[in-house]
């Protein structure tokens, strides 16, 4: 899983910070060594991220890693200029490479925090979605996404099934919506580790995010296509990358001989004990996770805290075994008018989780039904959420439901085996190369 870089010089990468990127899913190649010409850099001077993009091209890298320091004054002054001048670079070589990820190591030993994902209001695509969500694949750590786009670059888009995937393949995908996401790092429920960020062309929120975090590997991604041929093209170049990048991920891993038919009497699988059906509402989405081995429809009504009595938004979806799905509350007008609840991380003597507390958006009622071969509803039954903002069927419920008892222990019959996902990242850069070839046709004369 994830990608090769390489290391721009004169920088060179301690062992440790090589060991922690490569936790991320970044090897890096090289040592930093290079000609004299290149000579020592200044103490605390800033990236030549230019350079190292340009760098980076010429050895047709996805990434490159880059050092320099973290002085919040050399970034005030200097950071923006920087900046431009990647934007610059980045366009030199957008027909061939449409994306530039430049990997800005810690000077600091990060904490074991998450991956924050920065979504800016400048850009017109969403690979810093992708990026991040590699990362965080790679290395177990769940995501904050901070979100300054609206649905745009919402992970939670519907028609958009390679976002669907992002949010599969992390452990926790946590989005909250933030007009600047920039100065909105403090809010998230602990320090970030990593720090993706877009950077449109123009931008200058970066430099600040990166002398304010010292002790996190920041990553910046650079749409070269934005940069050289303006907004529309870029847009939908993006469009087509997003479409490839789906096929990629839903294509199995490597191909598997199709495991026998079941016998009829071992059509429909026992209840398990920590099988669940699980829905929350949080402060941008309705998300719904079946871990049961049911194929299930699900029918959610909301509404608000002064009047339970009266839904104003329905859903419904479907979801296979072990599924999980979020539906943003943009779709329903009706309750994105609504104060949204407010997450707080709470503490046990067990550990310590983040829950929705508050505001006035409620789940009044789920129905969940059971389905079977061509959507047949085998059961169904209504639930009156009471808590409204975190909702579950459980295994006793599911037994009451299907008239089965839930096994407390694991099955013994063999069980096939799952292809594993598709890498992220791999996918991504599949998906860039078709872009490649699609910027090609629009760019004929």
């Amino acid at each position: 899983m994830g990608t090769t870089a390489v290391l721009a010089p004169p920088f060179r990468l301690d062992d440790a910070a090589r060991d922690r990127l490569h936790g991320l899913g970044i090897s890096v190649r090289g040592d930093g060594a290079a000609p004299d010409i290149w000579g020592e850099p200044a103490a605390g001077a800033l990236p030549d991220l230019a350079g190292a993009i340009r760098f980076g091209a010429a050895h047709d890298a996805l990434a490159v890693v880059v050092g320099g320091g973290r002085d919040a004054r050399a970034w005030q002054t200097g950071g923006a200029g920087r900046l431009a001048a990647a934007t610059e670079a980045s366009a030199e070589s957008a027909d061939s490479r449409l994306l530039a990820v430049v990997v800005i190591p810690a000077t600091v030993t990060p904490r074991s925090g998450p991956v924050a994902v920065l979504s800016p209001g400048g850009p017109v695509s969403a690979h810093e979605l992708y990026v991040g969500a590699a990362l965080a694949a790679a290395s177990g750590r769940r995501v904050e996404h901070v979100n300054g786009r609206g649905a745009a670059a919402s992970a939670a888009q519907p028609g958009v099934p390679a976002r669907a995937g992002l949010r599969a393949a992390v452990v926790q995908w946590r989005e909250r919506a933030e007009p600047r996401p920039e100065r909105s790092l403090h809010k998230l429920s602990a320090r970030p580790a990593v720090i993706v960020m877009a950077v449109p062309p123009g931008s200058a929120e970066a430099p600040a995010v990166i002398a304010a975090h010292p002790d996190a590997d920041v990553v910046l991604v650079f749409d070269a296509v934005h940069a050289h041929h303006g907004a529309e093209v870029a847009r939908q170049v993006a469009s087509l990358i997003e479409l490839a990048a789906g096929v990629g991920q839903s294509a199995p891993a490597a191909a598997r001989p199709a495991p026998p038919a079941l016998a009829p009497s071992d059509a429909s699988p026992a209840v398990r004990a920590s099988d669940v059906i699980h829905l929350r509402l949080t402060d941008t989405a309705l998300e719904l996770t079946n871990r049961t081995r049911e194929r299930v429809r699900l029918r959610v009504t909301l509404g608000s805290t002064a009047a339970p009595g009266e839904p104003r938004a329905a859903f419904e979806t479907q979801l296979r075994p072990q599924e999980c799905h979020a539906e943003p509350i943009t779709a329903a007008p009706a309750m994105a008018e609504l104060t949204p609840p407010t997450a707080v991380l709470r503490h046990w003597s067990h550990g310590s989780a983040e829950v929705y507390e508050g505001g006035e958006r409620r789940i009044l009622r789920v129905e969940a039904s059971v389905l079977g071969p061509g959507d047949r509803v085998r059961a169904t039954r209504t639930y009156e959420a009471t808590n409204g903002l975190d909702f579950s069927v459980t295994a006793r419920d599911l037994e009451a439901l299907l008239g089965r008892r839930a096994e407390l222990f694991a099955e013994v019959r063999p069980r096939a085996v799952p292809a594993p996902p598709r890498d992220v990242l791999a996918a991504l850069e599949s998906a860039l190369r078709v872009g490649a070839t699609a910027l090609a046709v629009l760019d004929r004369p």
